[in-house]
C-alpha cells in the first residue's frame, strides 16, 4: 500500500507532462483538419506572403486547430503552419525577400521573422516538421545581426549560404547544398557539439540522437533531380518578381516622361506671343522644333541601369547568404 501511494504522485506528474507535450505539439493533418472558407488574419503584422499555390494547401494560425485554403497573395503571420497535399507546392516570400519553396506532403511553420532594416537586424526561425522545402535566403551584408535558422525533428541548420533543400523525416534529416552555399549542421540532441559545415554541392544527413554525417559531394544526377523538383516554382517567382520590377520601372518612366511633357507644354505656352489678328505668319503656326536627343539618351541609359540593378538583385537573392556564428 505504501508503494502504491508513492507511485500515485509520479503517475500524476507523468500524465501532466504527457498532456503538456500533446498541447505543445499538436499534430496537424491536411486530410483530417477542419477547413474554414472565411479567411481571418492572424495576430500581429504579416511576416510573409504566399506567391504561388499549386494544388491543395492549408494555412493554420498559431494555437488553432482549423485551417484556411491557401491562395495567392495570402498573408502569412508569425507561428503560421503551411500544410501541402499530394502533388502540391507553395511559394512564400518573407519580409527580407527570402523565399521558401514548400514541396508536396509537407508541414512547415514560420516561427519567427524579424526584419528591421533601420536597425540592421534580421532574425528568422523556421520549423520543417515533415516533407521537403527549398530555401533561397537573401544575404544582408550591411546588417550587424543577421540570422536564419531551420529546425527539423533531428537537426538545427544555421544558414550561411543561399540555396539548399531540406528533407525532413521522423528519424532523419537530409540536407543538400547548391551553389554559393554554406550551412552549419548540428544534431538537435547534441547542441553543445561543434557544427558540421556543409559547403556548395555537398550533402549530409542527421539521424535522431546522432551527429551530422560527414559531407559528401552531390552527383550531377542528384543536383538535377533535386533542382528540377522545385525549379518551376523558382522560375515562376523570379519571373513574377522581374515582371513586377519591370512594370514598376516602366510605370515610373512613363510618369516621369508625362511630367516632362507637361512641363514642356506649360513652359511653351508661357512663351507664346499673342498673335495680332489678320497678321498670322504661316511659320508661326508651326510648333517650335525641340531637340529631345539628350532626353532620349538619358532615358535609355536609366532603363539599362535599372535592368542591370534588377539582375544584380536577383543574383544576390539567389546566391548569397549571411554569415552566422559557429554555434547558431
Amino acid at each position: 500500500m505504501h508503494r502504491l501511494k508513492q507511485s500515485i504522485p509520479w503517475a500524476v506528474i507523468f500524465c501532466l507532462i504527457s498532456v503538456f507535450v500533446a498541447l505543445a505539439e499538436v499534430s496537424l493533418d491536411i486530410n483530417t483538419i477542419e477547413i474554414i472558407e472565411d479567411y481571418q488574419p492572424g495576430m500581429g503584422l504579416p511576416v510573409g506572403t504566399v506567391s504561388i499555390v499549386q494544388g491543395q494547401a492549408v494555412l493554420v494560425h498559431l494555437k488553432e486547430t482549423s485551417g484556411y485554403p491557401v491562395t495567392a497573395d495570402m498573408s502569412v503571420y508569425r507561428g503560421d503552419t503551411l500544410l501541402t497535399g499530394r502533388s502540391s507546392n507553395v511559394v512564400v516570400g518573407l519580409l527580407d525577400e527570402s523565399q521558401i519553396f514548400v514541396g508536396s506532403q509537407s508541414s512547415i511553420q514560420v516561427n519567427q521573422v524579424v526584419f528591421q532594416p533601420q536597425r540592421n537586424t534580421r532574425n528568422a526561425f523556421v520549423k520543417l516538421s515533415a516533407g521537403k522545402a527549398r530555401f533561397s535566403v537573401r544575404k544582408l551584408k550591411s546588417f550587424s545581426e543577421s540570422r536564419f535558422r531551420v529546425k527539423t525533428t533531428t537537426a538545427l541548420i544555421g544558414v550561411r549560404g543561399s540555396d539548399f533543400i531540406v528533407i525532413a523525416q521522423t528519424d532523419v534529416t537530409e540536407i543538400s547544398a547548391f551553389e554559393n552555399t554554406e550551412l552549419a549542421l548540428t544534431g538537435l540532441e547534441m547542441p553543445d557539439m561543434p557544427p558540421v559545415i556543409l559547403h556548395s554541392f555537398e550533402k549530409s544527413s542527421v539521424a535522431a540522437g546522432e551527429m551530422p554525417m560527414t559531407p559528401i559531394p552531390l552527383s550531377i544526377e542528384e543536383i538535377d533531380a533535386l533542382k528540377n523538383e522545385l525549379i518551376l516554382e523558382k522560375q515562376s517567382i523570379s519571373q513574377t518578381s522581374s515582371e513586377n520590377n519591370a512594370s514598376s520601372k516602366n510605370s515610373e518612366s512613363r510618369w516621369q516622361t508625362t511630367e516632362k511633357k507637361q512641363s514642356i507644354r506649360i513652359a511653351q505656352s508661357e512663351k507664346v506671343t499673342p498673335v495680332q489678328p489678320f497678321a498670322v505668319d504661316s511659320e508661326a503656326l508651326q510648333p517650335p522644333l525641340m531637340d529631345f536627343s539628350d532626353d532620349t539618351s538619358r532615358f535609355e541609359s536609366e532603363r539599362m541601369d535599372a535592368n542591370t540593378y534588377i539582375s544584380e538583385q536577383h543574383h544576390e537573392i539567389a546566391t548569397e547568404l549571411p554569415d552566422f556564428p559557429k554555434n547558431p
